[in-house]
């Protein structure tokens, strides 16, 4: 009788934890960048070392075919890694990176459960509002709605009740970094 009972809080401790990694349909998203054609890019390190995240967004040249991919690390530098999209590959690639390309995802690794890409807006607000990096660069805050949110869960820390971060699948096989819904 205890197995069973210690199963059944077990299985449903388990299911609660499940219910915060549900990939949001909101927004598509669906982003490649490959390790082959970026070795040097910083988001590789953000996504295989536990505590580390980068704000990714992509932009166009305008009228011409050329693609950037801006990196901006939780690191405190302030600084934005430029990406220049050159192969054809990578140009064939749909960049779409939740509710606006130029807000971007925010990509990194978790401490506990692993690879984590969340849309870069605040899910409270009914524009689309970018999060920004706090002072410990392990949570965001929106500067319309005062809400900090947990990079680590996605979760508010701080601020009114409301919808955790938009999550949205990710991977990285040692070649490419995907992140999809």
């Amino acid at each position: 009788m205890k197995k069973v009972l210690l199963f059944a809080c077990l299985s449903a401790l388990l299911a609660g934890c499940g219910a915060q990694d549900t990939i949001s349909r909101q927004y598509r998203c669906f982003f490649i960048f490959s390790y082959t054609d970026h070795p040097t890019s910083i988001l590789f390190s953000t996504v295989q070392n536990p505590g580390c995240y980068a704000i990714v967004t992509t932009r166009g040249d305008g009228s011409s075919s050329t693609r950037h991919v801006y990196v901006r690390p939780n690191n405190g530098t302030n600084s934005t890694e430029d990406n220049l999209i050159r192969t054809a590959p990578e140009n064939n690639y749909r960049y779409e990176l939740g509710a606006n390309n130029e807000i971007g995802l925010i990509i990194g690794l978790s401490n506990f459960s692993g690879l984590k890409a969340y849309d870069g807006i605040c899910p409270n607000c009914p524009t689309l509002t970018p999060l920004r990096w706090t002072g410990d660069f392990q949570h965001v805050s929106c500067s319309k709605c005062s809400r900090v949110y947990a990079l680590e869960t996605g979760n508010i820390t701080q601020g009114d009740e409301g919808n955790s971060l938009f999550l949205y699948n990710c991977a990285f096989d040692g070649v490419l970094l995907r992140a999809w819904n």
